[in-house]
């Protein structure tokens, strides 16, 4: 009697489907399957860009596979639903510079990889990715970042 793979959300169980798989040392990885063994309800597993003896067999419901859905969307440069608020053309905000600090910045441009081109209150102008930029409340004094 064969088995039928699960269900899972995100993973297809035929040869050559993507998915993300995790090493033995626990780390996660591109992957794709090679074969598939429906009598005992397993699938051979080929990391990307890994030599074939690492190849390495998991059962199909295996906590260590996942749908590769998460990597596709960062190269893609879209987001998840994400809880914070994007930034337009001319928002002043708070930009975080190459010594780790936040200054005060002008929002030039919003571009599609989900990084912001900012323009410092000093002039320089700089590409800083969504994580690095912070809203500016007009409660805070402009001059008490310049001084720092």
């Amino acid at each position: 009697m064969t088995k039928h793979p699960p269900n899972r959300r995100g993973i297809n169980f035929e040869v050559g489907a993507q998915l993300e798989a995790r090493d033995r040392l626990k780390n996660w990885y591109p992957a794709h399957i090679e074969e598939i063994d429906y009598e005992e309800g397993k699938v051979l597993i080929h990391f990307k860009r890994w030599n074939h003896r690492y190849d390495e067999w998991f059962c199909w419901d295996s906590p260590y596979l996942r749908p590769l859905e998460k990597i596709q969307l960062r190269k893609e440069g879209l987001h998840e639903e994400e809880g914070c608020a994007g930034f337009h053309i001319n928002d002043q905000v708070l930009a975080c510079w190459s010594d780790c600090r936040f200054y005060p910045a002008k929002v030039t441009s919003v571009n599609k990889d989900g990084t912001y081109t900012v323009k410092f209150y000093d002039g320089v102008v700089q590409t800083v990715k969504n994580i690095h930029v912070k809203a500016f409340s007009k409660d805070q004094s402009v001059t008490a970042y310049v001084e720092q």
